[in-house]
């Protein structure tokens, strides 16, 4: 039956291919057959794409269970546990079923659409006297532009939502069903991960369907979709975004200027000491020989009170402990990373030319993932960044560029020379500039001195390209 009446609508083609007033007018009947056929058509499009929207939210509702909830539902047993348990146990077999399956229904869907639909339909559209000049593109935008709305809507748009609202549902349903199709699929994956292989030898590299490489940058706009989505706790949220952000610090990006250093003489006294910790009320400060960029350890606070209280003498190369010198350069990272292993709670952070440039404490170093930890009786600062009501905003000096950048939405430029906007400003001026001395930044942004003295930037104005210049009154 099929092929008789493909024969006949090929004759039919034929017959509609001739001009207008050479050939019959199609008969009800050939209209209403035509009609079926197409409705039965577009009918068989829309199950593959559902079909393919659950698989694909299927994936998605796999990957975001948490273990701990599978866990509480595995105390209900059952098969479809264990297929659940068995799925989450291969993110290979997941990510490749899903794949190779969304990617062969689109394939039957477009190719369907393509072959037949737009041919039928067009077809179709030649019986109209008013459209049978435009029948073919008509019949391709009005295949295409539904298809590819409803693929979007209810093959990704839909069941994506619905698996992350209802995760251990959706992948409940899916499971039992999706770990067969993946039995099915297994040789064919095999096959095509091995072709691919075999030209990416080639360059020395391999491939698996799980593979993922995403860059820093789209890792920040993942975790900021997730947490604008409500996915993750906003809190999460910006500890993950920096946890991304200090694998690119160095140590001369986190450590404690030069200039704000509180140290000790290896000659101080007993009343030197005791009046700088009272003073300062920091919990370790490093030892310097003569001057500070001799720095030869450091003292916890703790082990001077622990001698002050037995009331003996101190001699501070009892109590002191050596220092960790690193260069400027070194990756936070690998320098969090020793500093544990060294069970050392301070490094001493030196230039090219060994002259010390700053500190670096674990505290720190936790604080570029947390944020500012602040401890009971310490005072807490101003807000660093204080966005005003013409669109820019007052800055500290002390303010790093990589946090500003974040805060603000900017793109000052950053470099191992500096790491705070004033060190930037430094480096735009070639001088330290003077209060009222505007400043233009690579990305567009006008930066406007407020505070300064002969040695130090105190804070800056910043103003986006996009934002109106205020007036400066004199």
């Amino acid at each position: 039956m099929y092929s008789g009446f493909r024969g006949n609508f090929v004759r039919a083609h034929w017959e509609l291919a001739k001009p207008a007033g050479s050939r019959p007018a199609a008969s009800p009947e050939y209209v209403a057959r035509g009609e079926v056929r197409i409705v039965t058509e577009l009918l068989v499009i829309v199950a593959l794409v559902l079909l393919s929207g659950v698989l694909s939210g299927a994936e998605v509702a796999i990957a975001a269970l948490r273990s701990a909830h599978i866990q509480h539902l595995g105390q209900r047993g059952g098969g479809k546990i264990r297929a659940l348990r068995r799925l989450r146990e291969s993110s290979e077999r997941v990510f490749a079923t899903t794949r190779v399956s969304v990617t062969l229904l689109g394939t039957l869907a477009g190719t369907l659409a393509g072959a037949t639909a737009v041919s039928d339909l067009a077809a179709f559209l030649r019986s109209y006297p008013a459209v049978e000049r435009f029948a073919e593109p008509l019949a391709v935008v009005v295949a295409a532009v539904p298809l590819t709305a409803f693929s979007l809507v209810a093959g990704e748009l839909i069941p994506k939502s619905l698996s992350l609202r209802y995760p251990a549902g959706y992948a409940l349903f899916a499971a039992r069903p999706f770990l067969a199709l993946s039995f099915l699929l297994q040789p064919f994956v095999w096959i095509l991960v091995s072709i691919a292989n075999l030209f990416l030898r080639l360059f020395g590299d391999r491939t698996t369907f799980s593979e993922t490489r995403c860059s820093p940058e789209e890792l920040q706009h993942l975790v900021g979709d997730a947490a604008q989505a409500g996915s993750i706790d906003p809190g999460v949220g910006a500890i993950a975004s920096r946890a991304i952000d200090f694998g690119d610090l160095c140590a001369g990006h986190v450590m404690v200027p030069r200039g704000k250093v509180i140290g000790l003489p290896r000659s101080a006294s007993p009343e030197e000491m005791q009046r700088v910790i009272l003073e300062e009320g920091h919990s370790r400060m490093p030892i310097y020989d003569g001057t500070i960029d001799k720095v030869i350890g450091y003292v916890m606070v703790r082990d001077l009170v622990a001698v002050f209280w037995e009331k003996d003498l101190i001699v501070l190369e009892d109590v002191i402990r050596p220092a960790y010198v690193v260069p400027r350069t070194t990756r936070a990272v690998e320098l969090l990373n020793e500093m544990k292993r060294r069970r050392t709670q301070l490094a001493v952070v030196v230039d090219e030319t060994g002259t010390m440039v700053g500190i670096v404490t674990l505290e720190d170093l936790l604080e570029q993932i947390v944020g500012d930890i602040w401890s009971e009786d310490e005072e807490v600062p101003p807000a660093p960044i204080r966005r005003e009501a013409d669109g820019s905003a007052i800055v500290l000096g002390e303010v790093r560029v990589r946090d500003a950048n974040r805060e603000l939405g900017l793109l000052l430029p950053e470099s191992e020379d500096w790491a705070t906007i004033a060190g930037l400003c430094l480096s735009l001026a070639g001088r330290i500039p003077a209060p009222g001395d505007v400043l233009d930044a690579p990305d567009g942004t006008q930066i406007e001195i407020v505070d300064a003295t002969p040695r130090r930037v105190g804070s800056v104005r910043l103003r986006p390209r996009s934002s109106e210049p205020s007036v400066v009154k004199q």
